[in-house]
């Protein structure tokens, strides 16, 4: 259905077309515009509201949206500064706007809130009267800050986003326990401009299983993290020279990501997170690494050192962590490998795009189920017992040295 209005008193025209499940309203003008809600099919679900041509959509413009509409977007609206949002609205995106104050009426239906693209520069104060709210994204507009508090009395809170703002701190002003301690599940403060962060600022939130915190400036980790449900923590991107994880408690975190950060050394205390099965620290700067800096972690199962600068590793040692199953040591400055002590069932190794030429593939353990050894001065690769008995390794010519910096640059580096 399309339908087309055009009016004397002002320059353009206010258009509804509808299919299926979307309506969508262009070149709002005025609140007298909204006598086209009545022309929307009851089999609609979602509205969305273009190029709406006012600096305030206020409540009388949106409490007139049909109940049975169950979203509400309002996108590619340049002149928009303010919006203020009705009781009865449940499901609002805002996108692509200059949005600067968002007003949520008092006890309001909100569950889902994702703002993106504006020009807003703080949490809403009105956030507090979406007590139902459960998803809340604010992305790439203009967050200077997040302070816990402003989210108090969210209690149904589980997802938070605020990923790709200007956020510099983080901060809990609150003297009180908070709803949102109990609710909140996932945070995402990605590709912000955090330099330091207080890891103890999230230990109140009980049900957080996601930490993002990956493509910042974080030079500090400070404080002590203690917390019982955390399982993935994404700290890739930053520029971490050092972490110290001593008296952190966290006995469900499976995934520690510390890619493209400054490290020259494994996390101390790293050994006392015996539930992590995954810890990457590609793109680093790692020059040395012995299994032994890790062998605590009982359930570690993949290993990602790759694109660092290692010139030696020792992996024959009977100190290993008892579930490895890959070890990624590809793009590193390797001359030499030793795997003739590997205390394992089966370890895939790769360390492809090295400058190894000295390895001895017979005296390789029988454990070594997989390796990948292409692009050295000397190449070895086996996926199955047969293979490796089939195979033999071959040298290569020095061209694999010449290309070897160039090509590292432009994997690992971009």
């Amino acid at each position: 259905m399309l339908f087309l209005l055009d009016t004397a008193n002002r320059m353009g025209s206010m258009r509804l077309q509808c299919s299926k499940q979307y309506c969508y309203l262009y070149d709002l003008t005025t609140s007298d515009d909204t006598f086209a809600y009545q022309y929307i099919p009851q089999h609609v679900e979602v509205l969305s509201i273009e190029n709406a041509v006012m600096e305030h959509i206020d409540h009388a413009i949106l409490e007139g949206v049909p109940s049975f509409v169950q979203e509400l977007i309002v996108t590619n609206s340049f002149a928009l500064r303010w919006i203020s949002v009705p009781w009865a609205v449940k499901n609002l995106m805002i996108t692509s706007t200059n949005l600067r104050r968002m007003d949520i009426e008092a006890n309001s239906s909100l569950s889902y809130l994702a703002v993106s693209v504006c020009d807003v520069v703080k949490v809403p104060d009105s956030i507090k009267h979406a007590r139902g709210l459960e998803w809340l994204y604010i992305t790439s507009c203009k967050l200077q800050g997040l302070n816990m508090a402003s989210l108090c009395d969210n209690v149904r809170l589980g997802v938070l986003s605020l990923m790709r703002n200007k956020i510099r701190y983080v901060v809990n002003t609150s003297t009180r326990h908070c709803g949102v301690y109990d609710a909140l599940a996932s945070v995402t403060l990605s590709e912000n401009l955090l330099t330091t962060v207080s890891m103890e600022l999230f230990n109140v939130l009980v049900r957080m299983d996601g930490l993002y915190l990956q493509n910042n400036r974080i030079r500090t980790l400070a404080g002590q993290l203690i917390h019982g449900a955390l399982a993935e923590l994404r700290m890739d991107g930053n520029k971490l020279s050092s972490v110290d994880l001593c008296g952190w408690t966290v006995p469900s975190l499976a995934s520690l990501m510390l890619d493209r950060n400054n490290l020259t050394a494994v996390p101390q205390c790293v050994n006392n997170f015996t539930n992590t099965s995954l810890l990457t620290m590609r793109s680093n700067r790692l020059s040395n690494f012995t299994i032994e800096s890790v062998a605590g972690m009982s359930s570690l199962r993949k290993l990602d050192l790759s694109c660092n600068t290692l010139k030696t590793v020792m992996l024959s040692t009977a100190h290993f962590p008892a579930d490895l199953e890959m070890l990624n040591i590809d793009y590193n400055n390797l001359e030499a490998l030793d795997l003739s002590f590997v205390p394992v069932r089966s370890l895939e190794v790769h360390v492809s795009y090295n400058l190894i030429s000295s390895f001895d593939a017979c005296g390789a353990s029988r454990n070594v189920s997989q390796l990948l050894m292409y692009d050295n001065l000397i190449v070895c690769a086996w996926h199955t017992s047969s293979v490796r008995e089939r195979d033999r390794c071959n040298k290569t010519d020095g061209s694999v040295r010449r290309l070897h910096n160039e090509h590292h640059r432009k994997v690992c580096y971009g």
